[in-house]
């Protein structure tokens, strides 16, 4: 009875050994069969590097449109600016007196104002804390330090962001352009779109002018250039003062303001750059007007246009203007050259409508 319990118990030990043995074994070929081999991990990574690199233009591309739609509403701002200058003052905002003045806030809007278009923008973008700096300041030396102040401050509403973003940059401007009635300012507030200026003809000379030489001659009427801007055609130059009715062309068929032609190597700098060099607050120069004289053209690493001075930008292919009803519109780079004078004309006769 004994021999037979221990068979038993015996064959029962070995039968649990073997049991033991076959189940680990199972769940180790288990695990071998859920684990990935170096070549499989290999292929992952590549398929994802794939999809990645596939992925990139499309986020890219979506960047870009957000940023272009930033600058349209941007734009729109300041075409509604020009609008509400308008209704007050029964003008357009002036060019200003030339590229060696500043802004004056004692000195009110139009003829009278040596600041540039854009500075007298400002009340109508909720903007008048910066406008006023230096209102009611009487003595000489405090006024141009809090005219010096201005030229230093951005306004984000003038600034592409796909551009750069919207900060000061350092004055590279020698001191034989320092303004008359400021200092001469550590940094500069800068401006991506310009006012239009019309068709160049010869008959204009040259376009940009330093302007009088003190405020005696300003008030006397001296240094202005009247007969090289008589025949001008734009909308905004040097002293103007344009009311909707002397665009008989049609506000809907008539540049106002738009994007401006710059080399990428500038953004972030304007070092040896002609075409933004001075804060957007002086007066008139290159920096914030631009004429249709010239087709559009694309910012390009390398590429100077420095002699024409278009508009254009950094989008791809195209460029945003408004027209003198405020619209605006995404242009084409391609426009017909010819069409794009006569958008810039406002009282040619033409007939011109935005493509």
């Amino acid at each position: 009875m004994r021999k037979r319990t221990l068979t038993w118990q015996v064959a029962g030990f070995a039968e649990n050994c073997r049991f033991t043995v076959s189940d680990r074994t199972s769940r180790h070929d288990k695990r071998r069969q859920l684990a990935f081999t170096l070549v499989e991990l290999l292929v992952v990574i590549a398929i994802i590097g794939i999809l990645v690199a596939l992925l990139l233009p499309a986020v890219q591309a979506a960047r870009e449109a957000a940023r272009r739609a930033q600058c349209s509403n941007r734009l729109k701002q300041i075409a509604l600016a020009f609008h509400m200058h308008h209704d007050t003052n029964k003008f357009l905002p002036s060019g200003g007196w030339g590229y060696r003045w500043g802004p004056d806030p004692s000195r009110g809007f139009g003829a009278n104002q040596p600041g540039s278009w854009a500075y007298s923008c400002l009340p109508f973008m909720e903007e008048s804390a910066v406008h006023d700096i230096g209102s009611g300041i009487t003595v000489p030396a405090d006024k141009k330090a809090a005219l010096t102040k201005i030229l230093e401050m951005p306004v984000a509403g003038f600034y592409c962001p796909s551009r750069r973003q919207p900060v000061a940059l350092p004055n590279i401007v020698p001191s034989s352009y320092d303004p008359i009635n400021a200092n001469h300012p550590a940094i500069s507030a800068k401006s991506d779109y310009a006012a239009n200026v019309g068709v160049r003809t010869s008959t204009f000379g040259t376009l940009w002018f330093s302007g009088p030489a003190s405020q005696a001659d300003a008030d006397a009427g001296l240094g202005f250039k009247p007969n090289c801007f008589k025949n001008i055609n734009g909308v905004v130059f040097q002293r103007s003062e344009i009311n909707f009715k002397h665009i008989t062309d049609g506000t809907g068929n008539t540049y106002m303001v738009g994007e401006k032609w710059m080399m990428p190597e500038h953004y972030e700098s304007s070092e040896g750059s002609d075409e933004d060099d001075q804060s957007c607050w002086m007066g008139d120069d290159f920096d914030l007007h631009r004429s249709t004289s010239f087709p559009p053209a694309a910012d390009q690493l390398g590429v100077s246009l420095s002699a024409s001075q278009p508009f254009g930008s950094s989008h791809p292919g195209v460029f945003h203007m408004s027209m003198c009803d405020a619209s605006v519109h995404l242009i084409s780079l391609d426009i017909d050259p010819e069409i794009h004078k006569r958008l810039g004309d406002r009282n040619g006769g033409e007939a011109a409508s935005v493509p």
